[in-house]
């Protein structure tokens, strides 16, 4: 219909000029007929044709391209899997689908201004990557990532065309470090950040955008380091603030900072002073009943207090080993749970002696020892355990009850004998017994270490027997 009045429209104007008049009131309310003439060319007034065509024609070629790759996936995607599986050459197929993702991407650029187009573009480019690492891999070669980012740029308020966008670069960067670096090659990171600000109400937004500073982090030191400068982590904690009953933003939320924290103080630094400690204990108050935000909550304190004392005291003044100590007796049968928890007790315990006093007056060390009795095949748990006994011993010999005493050498004994190829739980088991043996003026737990010997085998005694001799 467009095309057929613009052609019309100029017709007219070539033809008979004169044909074409346009009525208007005068002062005195009459109707005077004015040639068309006195008014600006048609051009000024009318869209032009190929202009209105050609952005009509690049918003469906893209919406065509995304509709050919959903149809795809349905009907034909499984039978090709098989058949590659088998061996099979596509050339036909392949050549194909190079020639959607070469036009799709011209259409992109040829359009930028359009949201409309780009969104599209987008969406069709997430269709393509998400049938695996092959398409992942043409759509990368092809320069798919910098159409996306180029997209994300050009469009900063429009949500559609950041969520699409962000989608497909999930996709693409999701274990790949060298797409990763690419991304970071065309400032995707600082794109992203700033989408995430732009839209932090967006639930679906923040959830990809924590996704995707964890999986950036993730792949190098020095990947770690640009995420952080860009402001990852205070993109991070402001989704985890606006969000604090979605599971799903709180869970991706910890997964990024543990990733971030990992190895670097500066980073701690960071994330202690915006809030980070606060931010991830609420998580775990709020959805105490979710293992896996119990897990990662553990583990980005552990990542933060391990080297820190300010950061322990922290931990501790603002109820954190209480937090943990709950997680633990809300997950007892969850193992994962159980060794994360051993693991944030020691570190924030670890040559503190204020928190070791609070940690032992919270009830750390009856659930530590709850934890490796009731999961004694496991032997991260052991590990972790053994570490906190050794940590506490001083407490647990001189504090405790005798009965508390006799059992957390026990414990470590067991752990030392079940786990014995392990290197891992004989290196905490050891220490655990040495520290123990230091703070026990009766001999009790040398006395214990050689009446239990014979029912060890070989390599466990005379690991015992060395820890003694020490």
């Amino acid at each position: 219909g467009l095309k057929c009045a613009c052609r019309l429209h100029k017709l007219l104007h070539l033809v008979c000029p004169s044909i074409l008049t346009v009525a208007k009131m005068g002062a005195d309310g009459m109707f005077a007929v004015q040639s068309a003439e006195a008014f600006p060319p048609l051009s000024a007034s009318v869209p032009d044709e190929s202009e209105a065509c050609s952005r009509f024609k690049r918003h469906t070629t893209c919406r065509r391209i995304a509709v050919a790759c959903r149809r795809g996936a349905r009907t034909g995607g499984r039978q090709l899997q098989q058949q590659r599986a088998h061996g099979s050459e596509h050339p036909e197929g392949e050549k194909a689908e190079k020639v959607s993702i070469d036009k799709g991407l011209k259409v992109m650029a040829d359009d930028m201004g359009s949201p409309t187009t780009q969104e599209s573009g987008c969406r069709a480019l997430l269709e393509i990557v998400q049938h695996g690492p092959a398409h992942q891999q043409e759509v990368v070669s092809m320069g798919g990532i910098d159409a996306l980012v180029k997209a994300m740029h050009a469009h900063p308020m429009q949500h559609g065309v950041q969520i699409a966008a962000a989608c497909a670069l999930e996709r693409l960067c999701s274990g790949n470090a060298d797409h990763v670096v690419k991304l970071l090659q065309v400032d995707g990171v600082a794109v992203l950040i700033k989408a995430m600000t732009a839209f932090v109400d967006r639930q679906s937004l923040q959830e990809v955008g924590c996704k995707m500073l964890r999986n950036i982090a993730a792949c190098s030191g020095d990947c770690q380091v640009k995420v952080a400068a860009l402001g990852g982590i205070q993109a991070t904690l402001r989704a985890m603030a606006a969000h604090p009953s979605s599971a799903a933003v709180q869970e991706l939320g910890c997964r990024a900072l543990r990733e971030m924290a990992a190895y670097s103080a500066s980073n701690q630094d960071d994330i202690v002073a915006c809030g980070g400690i606060q931010r991830v204990l609420r998580a775990m108050e709020v959805h105490c009943k979710l293992s896996s935000i119990q897990v990662l909550g553990c583990g980005v304190l552990r990542n933060l207090t391990a080297c820190n004392a300010d950061f322990q005291d922290t931990v501790v003044s603002r109820g954190g080993v209480q937090v943990v100590l709950d997680a633990m007796a809300n997950h007892a049968d969850s193992a994962d749970v159980q060794r994360a928890g051993c693991w944030a007790l020691f570190c924030t315990c670890v040559h503190n002696a204020e928190a070791q006093k609070i940690g032992e007056a919270h009830g750390a060390v009856k659930a530590t020892l709850k934890a490796m009795e009731q999961h004694r095949e496991e032997a991260r748990v052991q590990e972790a355990g053994c570490w906190v006994v050794k940590e506490l011993a001083k407490l647990i010999v001189t504090k405790q009850s005798r009965t508390t005493f006799v059992t957390s050498t026990q414990a470590v004994l067991k752990a030392m004998d079940k786990h014995s190829a392990i290197a891992a739980v004989q290196t905490a088991a050891g220490g655990a017994l040495r520290s123990l043996a230091s703070h026990d003026s009766s001999g009790w737990v040398q006395t214990a270490c050689l009446g239990r010997c014979g029912r060890f085998g070989r390599s466990t005694t005379k690991r015992i027997l060395s820890v003694i001799k020490e």
